[in-house]
């Protein structure tokens, strides 16, 4: 089943999502929240996230996506977003999601890909979810942030054009303040952590970084040639039977 839903953030603004439900479910279920990543929306590239959230939903449990501030259908301009009203409404939703009745509370899973699961690893250790589901987490953006916005800056340039979307110098400063590892440090629960070996944009060095920070918790699913993005058919079932099979494991 499919809903539309809608929350206000602590800012006033509507955020703007989906739940996808099971059918025939038990009054209380298990809810994986994700997060999109970089000027994306609630679907994913390509329905990534669309196709995640029916195949938790056939086995039994629900996910919430929602487009971010600034993103989507939601509230608000993508030159004013910040990677602390990221967290922010991260947070927000969580909170939300976890007053809902047909939430299982003790079983809410923090999910994000790219720099989603860069903004779900350092909301984790203040949220303590269940579970965390990092696909291709985006902490590289970190490195050399401030840097870029000063330069752009100094000469007197503001705002970048991102493929259309007007992208505010103040962004990469507000996230320098955001260290990837160190901001995500703290949270204990089991992880699952999934890189494409075809990745553009987060190489095998970032993926290291987070599996030393988790230890042991951390299960970590090497997708064969699979790009940022699992843009290939076989990638995104890898993909998908592999958070599947990492939830099975862990839920009751």
């Amino acid at each position: 089943m499919i809903t539309q839903i809608s929350i206000v953030n602590r800012s006033g603004y509507t955020l703007r999502g989906m739940l996808n439900s099971p059918e025939n479910a038990p009054e209380k279920v298990p809810v994986v929240i994700n997060v999109h990543g970089f000027g994306g929306t609630l679907g994913g590239y390509k329905g990534l996230h669309t196709r995640m959230a029916r195949e938790l939903s056939r086995a039994g449990i629900a996910c919430v996506r929602f487009d971010m501030y600034g993103n989507g259908e939601s509230d608000g301009e993508f030159s004013d977003m910040t990677f602390t009203s990221l967290l922010e409404d991260t947070e927000d939703i969580f909170h939300w999601v976890a007053a809902q009745p047909w939430a299982d509370h003790e079983h809410l899973i923090l999910s994000g890909q790219s720099m989603g699961g860069y903004v779900v690893s350092c909301a984790a250790p203040r949220l303590n979810p269940f579970a965390l589901i990092l696909m291709c987490p985006g902490g590289a953006m970190w490195y050399g942030a401030l840097e870029r916005s000063l330069s752009m800056e100094q000469q007197g340039i503001f705002f970048a054009d991102v493929e259309g979307l007007r992208f505010s110098t103040d962004f990469n400063k507000d996230l320098h303040q955001y260290e990837p590892f160190s901001t995500a440090a703290g949270y204990h629960g089991p992880t699952l952590l999934i890189r494409g070996t075809m990745d553009e944009l987060v190489d095998e060095s970032i993926c290291e970084k987070y599996r030393s920070l988790y230890g042991e918790a951390c299960t970590y699913l090497s997708i064969e040639g699979g790009n940022h993005n699992f843009s290939s058919l076989p990638a995104r079932e890898a993909c998908n039977n592999g958070i599947l099979s990492f939830l099975e494991k862990l839920l009751p």
